[in-house]
């Protein structure tokens, strides 16, 4: 069919055959189409609709893992970090402790070796003053003899001795 412009000027709808098998052509083709290619193709959009929906619901599981993963993992640090605070106080607390041991300890054996040495001194200035003391009856004995100018027996400067010990002996020293 096509206008044709006539004489008059006036349009024409001429009918061609061949457009009318053409039309009749293209309906019979959309059929089997619909037909042969139509079904199929639908069912792959649909298959493939289907695995795009089935991966999006799986990512979504598969991302809700993963954070529930992840808070888990938070926790489990938070936890083992509360754990190391834990041992950390504790090892501080038994350290310290041991400190204090040694502490304790180490003034004690002070202690005892200043009060061994306090009674080494005294022992040593004991014997000090005695040897001091004998040293100066010795002499005092000498120096008497020589002044008296006499002869000491032995019981006369037994004598003298003892009465300068006694004497020497209340001295303050």
């Amino acid at each position: 069919m096509f206008l044709k412009k006539a004489k008059g000027g006036e349009y024409l709808l001429e009918f061609n055959t061949t457009l009318l098998v053409q039309i009749v052509n293209f309906i019979i083709l959309l059929i089997f189409l619909r037909l042969v290619a139509f079904k199929p193709i639908a069912g792959l959009l649909k298959a493939r609709q289907e695995l795009i929906a089935n991966n999006i619901a799986t990512s979504e599981e598969q991302r809700k893992e993963a954070e529930e993963l992840h808070e888990q993992y938070l926790a489990e640090m938070r936890k083992a970090r509360e754990e190391a605070q834990a041992i950390i106080a504790q090892a501080t607390k038994v350290s310290e402790g041991q400190a204090q041991e040694i502490i304790a300890a180490a003034k004690e054996e002070a202690n005892r070796v200043k009060d061994g040495a306090l009674k080494e001194i005294e022992r040593e200035k004991e014997k000090a003053v005695r040897e001091l003391k004998d040293q100066v009856a010795v002499l005092s004995v000498m120096v008497a003899g020589k002044i008296i100018g006499k002869t000491m027996t032995a019981d006369i400067q037994h004598d003298m001795v003892e009465q300068f010990i006694r004497e020497a002996g209340d001295l303050p020293c």
